[in-house]
């Protein structure tokens, strides 16, 4: 057996360098993966930024619509001055509730005001164990429209 297993792979290499040329061989472009693509942007590394958070819950209701339960929320970067970003973040909120009362609720009343050195998903968590009824309207980006408003 082991004079079989020695013949082939001495039969391999001949017939391997019979065929092989002078030229240098061409270089093989394999795919990227995932986690190659992310090192070369050094995104898979990073530390990720500490995060605010505002959010309104509030009651609204339509014609079309009973009295429903949503959560507006805002998420902003912690830079250090969570009263700065709160404030910001909370600012951003009650520009998006004066929107939904214009445009798409009747009435809007609100049932609570939150902070928190969060991210939001972790304090919308938060929420559903008190409003078990509570859909998160969306979570907007503090540090954007802020930017945006300030212009």
């Amino acid at each position: 057996m082991k004079l079989f297993i020695t013949t082939l792979a001495f039969i391999i290499a001949i017939v391997n360098c019979s065929f092989a040329g002078t030229e240098t061989p061409s270089p093989v472009n394999f795919p990227k993966t995932l986690s190659n693509s992310l090192k070369e942007e050094k995104r898979l590394f990073e530390v990720e930024a500490a995060k605010v958070c505002a959010c309104q819950v509030l009651r609204v209701t339509s014609k079309n619509e009973n009295e429903t339960l949503i959560a507006v929320f805002a998420q902003g970067t912690n830079n250090g001055d969570l009263s700065a970003g709160f404030a910001s973040a909370t600012t951003v909120v009650e520009k998006e509730k004066k929107h939904l009362k214009g445009l798409f609720y009747d009435k809007v009343q609100t049932a609570e005001n939150l902070t928190a050195p969060t991210r939001c998903s972790v304090l919308y968590k938060e929420i559903q164990t008190k409003y078990s009824q509570v859909r998160m309207y969306d979570v907007l980006d503090a540090d954007a429209l802020s930017k945006l408003h300030n212009k």
